[in-house]
């Protein structure tokens, strides 16, 4: 347990070195955005979400592509894995697809969320090279809209296990976390993030059916709870146990879209004296 306090820290240097450390539970930022586009995210991109592919578990849903997407996630799926990469050529034909997304959005709403983000992640760390993920001159898509309406199991995103069956540039990261920026005030729908990181004895509790683990393995453990709220921007490391609750029925009996913009970053340290650490950018 690495926790001092369950409470969010607010968006500062020290903070998101602190979360990239595994020491600060989470980090939230209310009002990153304005209501006007908040509405006008929603209006454009729920009627658009649709769902991720080959994924075991509760249906999600996006618009844009998850590097998830192409992951070889239960027993059954590396039993069928090529063994000639063909699922990061298909990840990255997607990537180009979806690359210009969020200046597409911005001729629409005014304004790019996603670049905004990242600006102000470099401007806290002017001594990393901050750039989205990137191999073989072909770039990874970061920014995706999701909606996580019928809950996840308990899980964490720890890329060099989680993308293990090929070579990703994103398997070099030694740190990994989360941000999340929510659109939409659903009931339900909390994520708790538990004070417990990926190791590999956490293998000992995992679902091989499924990319989720066993309660047994949080039980007693701190934990952070994040209540979605239209504009907060909230980041954790994701390399810790979390799970996304249900969203409720609204009184006539739909349910609205649990609408965030999400992007991982993972720190590679510098390789020799004199170069920059890098934090790449993914989703």
């Amino acid at each position: 347990m690495r926790w001092d306090s369950v409470e969010p820290a607010p968006f500062t240097r020290e903070a998101l070195l602190g979360v990239l450390d595994g020491k600060i539970g989470c980090i939230k930022e209310s009002h990153f955005v304005s209501p006007d586009v908040v509405q006008k995210i929603e209006e454009e991109l729920s009627p658009k979400l649709s769902p991720y592919q080959d994924i075991p578990g509760p249906t999600l849903h996006r618009v844009g592509v998850a590097q998830f997407e192409f992951q070889a996630i239960s027993d059954d799926q590396l039993k069928q894995r090529s063994s000639t990469g063909d699922e990061k050529l298909q990840y990255f034909e997607e990537a180009r697809r979806h690359a210009g997304l969020h200046e597409d959005l911005k001729q629409l709403i005014g304004l790019n969320i996603w670049r905004a983000v990242i600006d102000k992640i470099a401007a806290l760390l002017p001594d990393y090279d901050v750039s989205v993920a990137e191999e073989d001159g072909q770039k990874y898509f970061s920014g995706i809209f999701r909606a996580i309406n019928n809950s996840t199991p308990i899980h964490c995103d720890w890329s060099p296990y989680d993308s293990r069956t090929e070579d990703w540039v994103i398997n070099q990261v030694t740190k990994q976390a989360v941000f999340n920026m929510y659109f939409t005030n659903p009931k339900g729908g909390k994520t708790e993030v538990h004070d417990c990181q990926w190791t590999a004895d956490a293998l000992e509790w995992r679902d091989f059916s499924s990319y989720g683990y066993s309660e047994d393995l949080v039980k007693g453990r701190k934990k952070v709870v994040i209540q979605p709220k239209p504009a907060d921007l909230c980041i954790f490391n994701s390399r810790n146990m979390h799970q996304v609750f249900p969203v409720e029925p609204e009184a006539d009996g739909t349910q609205r879209p649990r609408l965030t913009l999400s992007s991982f970053m993972g720190l590679i340290p510098a390789k020799a004296p004199g170069d920059r650490p890098k934090l790449i950018l993914w989703s």
